[in-house]
């Protein structure tokens, strides 16, 4: 009888577990990362020294990573040394552009905006050898308008950089979890500019409005202690603290990073190709080429239908897991490299 009983057991176990179809799964890939509730990005502008002195100090101190909008002319202008950006670039901080010289976008031609982009880049790319450069922030904000010449800046834009931030153009300080209905959105990231007492003092309501939300937080600093448009330190260390006491549901990345995962996540795809000797052989797509600036990992929820984990890994490495219920967690990378699920024997929730 109780031979009878186990082989019951591990019919049960089999049926549960290799009950999905090929192709067929049951799992959702999480809005953001880790399964936070919104996304934060702190951003700064233009490459003022107190940004290197002060801010990223602070930044470390608590683990958080920045984006610096770097446009060269400022930066020389300011006598900061390169070796210290690419050593914040190291540290895993995220090194951007913000045009060459900083001009009026909407003043200059289409081509200059191209020329500006490009030759920042490929300037940077040599100051700041550790880091591509594949985002950007518009000179002033122009750019993220309405108007005809925005839309244009926009698109003469986009074939350098995976997005762009803009400042100030909706009514609310975040972005919403669908604010890239089209690839254009992307181009035209709402940021709230940290610029006077008020937003300085708002910093933790925005924070909790965008979690409100489930969206995506991105404010702008500049001056950091010195420079123009100032944040005094004492000000930026309290919006560390507020972020701190807000980590657990806030998703703290560099700009890139959150468009990665965002357009990613929107067009990526879960497959089961293959089943035996209880092992799931996964493949996790998306419709995005040129893999060298999308390598964001997405965070996974698979439900095994009760079946317990073992170990999961892609390309020969192993990926930490955790279990909620009969959902498995994991983060993994969208590509050409499957995904490989190992199953404990006889074991059953």
């Amino acid at each position: 009888m109780k031979y009878f009983s186990f082989t019951i057991l591990c019919l049960c176990l089999s049926v549960s577990l290799f009950a999905q179809k090929k192709g067929e799964l049951d799992y959702t890939i999480a809005p953001w990362f880790n399964n936070k509730k919104a996304a934060v990005s702190l951003t700064f502008d233009d490459g003022i020294p107190g940004q290197y002195a002060v801010a990223v100090p602070l930044l470390d101190k608590y683990g958080f990573k920045g984006t610096f909008f770097m446009s060269v002319s400022i930066v020389n202008s300011q006598h900061i040394s390169w070796a210290t950006v690419n050593k914040a670039a190291l540290d895993g901080h995220e090194i951007a552009n913000h045009a060459l010289t900083h001009p009026h976008f909407i003043k200059i031609g289409l081509d200059t905006i191209a020329w500006e982009s490009a030759e920042s880049t490929k300037q940077m790319d040599v100051l700041v050898p550790s880091q591509k450069m594949i985002t950007h922030a518009y000179p002033f904000g122009e750019g993220g308008g309405n108007t005809e010449k925005d839309r244009a800046i926009r698109k003469t834009v986009a074939p350098y950089f995976i997005g762009a931030r803009a400042t100030q153009n909706k009514p609310y300080p975040y972005n919403t979890y669908d604010f890239a209905k089209t690839n254009d959105d992307y181009y035209n990231v709402n940021s709230q500019m940290i610029a006077d007492s008020a937003s300085m003092a708002n910093f933790g309501k925005y924070i909790d409005e965008t979690i409100a939300v489930g969206g995506w937080f991105c404010p702008t600093y500049h001056g950091i202690e010195d420079g123009w448009i100032i944040t005094p330190g004492k000000i930026f260390a309290q919006h560390l603290i507020e972020l701190e006491k807000r980590k657990d549901s806030v998703w703290i990345a560099p700009f890139k990073n959150v468009i990665q995962y965002h357009k990613e996540r929107n067009s990526a795809n879960l497959k089961l190709i293959s089943r035996e000797n209880r092992t799931w052989k996964l493949s996790l797509t998306d419709t995005l080429s040129n893999r060298q600036n999308w390598d964001q990992p997405l965070t996974i929820n698979l439900n095994t239908n009760g079946a317990v984990i073992k170990g999961i890994s892609q390309k020969r490495k192993k990926l930490p897991f955790k279990q909620n219920g009969q959902f498995f967690t994991f983060n993994a990378l969208p590509g050409k490299d499957n995904i490989e699920v190992q199953f404990a024997p006889n074991a059953i929730r």
